[in-house]
């Protein structure tokens, strides 16, 4: 009954427990799950999801259960027509309650409910009132391929992480498949997807070289590169694709060795990008370069720093 409501996901399972939105083929999910636990929850994740259609109640209500954590907090954030309203924060050990949230909007209105990034949320006992699901076309497709700072982590707010900003400045369609820890992987993308979007937003790489010692060790990871964009795109023949490089973190300035790697691996990540015809997209001018905006001060943004991303994304693409 309610499927349809469920908005930026790849498909939406309905069981008798409720319904499971998720953002991956069943090869990428099953692909994930062999790599590690860690990497299978942060799979299961419901970055970007929402649920979005019109109703003449006067509140609605609706049960959550999570699990698969990636971080142990869930927060929803609410919108009216289009217009932030209100973020409920659960309590840190929350795995499943009700929420009841009153609209302050009379007559019928459109709402959006933005569901956790990091963690895996099967909602049911909704209560949305006389619903209808939105039939308004998405101005396009989107698709987000990144790691944990592509997921969301570490947003507060779901809605503010940057692949779901700019998506809602687009009025645009998207699937967030960002997983925490990911790198440039061949074998996360499925020949077989039937996701077919018109732009796609690509956003590896601190992962690739964080760990690295040496800077010689850069030519194995460009290489996993090349293999990666090169399979993408044969994918998705059509789409238009922007490699961002990474973002500024803390390290950059103060190991010296580490940002002549940095610099590096931007200079040739960008070389890889126009190879393949794909727009590179300077990642350290994306947000100030203070630990201020993060959410941790080393390397994942906070809602602030997903703020300047956004803007500045969207600068670059023209919106």
């Amino acid at each position: 009954m309610y499927t349809g409501i469920f908005k930026n996901a790849y498909k939406v399972i309905k069981t008798e427990e409720g319904y499971f939105p998720v953002r991956f083929t069943d090869k990428q999910l099953e692909y994930y799950k062999n790599l590690s636990k860690a990497t299978e929850d942060r799979s299961l994740c419901t970055a970007g999801i929402c649920m979005d259609f019109y109703t003449d109640a006067e509140c609605i209500t609706f049960s959550y259960r999570a699990d698969h954590f990636s971080r142990r907090y869930v927060g929803f954030d609410f919108y009216e027509n289009g217009i932030f309203k209100r973020h409920i924060e659960e309590a840190l050990d929350a795995k499943q309650s009700t929420l009841t949230y009153p609209l302050t909007e009379k007559a019928i209105k459109r709402v959006t409910v933005y569901v956790p990034n990091l963690s895996r949320i099967r909602v049911y006992d909704l209560d949305i009132g006389n619903f209808q699901c939105i039939k308004e076309q998405p101005s396009q497709k989107l698709l987000f391929l990144g790691d944990s700072i592509t997921q969301g982590m570490v947003a507060l707010s779901p809605s503010l992480a940057f692949p779901t900003q700019v998506a809602r400045a687009l009025n645009a369609q998207s699937l967030n498949r960002g997983v925490g820890s990911a790198k440039f992987d061949v074998d996360s993308l499925d020949e077989q997807d039937k996701y077919d979007p018109d732009s796609i937003f690509i956003a590896y790489g601190i992962n690739d070289i964080y760990q690295l010692k040496d800077i010689a060790e850069l030519e194995n990871v460009l290489k996993t590169a090349d293999k990666y964009l090169y399979k993408l795109k044969n994918i998705y023949k059509h789409a238009k694709v922007y490699i961002i490089t990474p973002i500024w973190c803390l390290r950059y300035d103060e190991d010296q060795s580490f940002k002549e790697m940095f610099d590096e691996y931007q200079k040739e990540l960008t070389t890889l990008a126009k190879k393949y015809g794909f727009i590179p997209v300077n990642g350290l001018a994306l947000m100030p370069h203070d630990t201020k905006y993060h959410q941790d001060h080393t390397v994942h943004p906070a809602d602030s720093g997903f703020n300047h991303i956004s803007e500045n994304l969207l600068k670059i693409i023209g919106r």
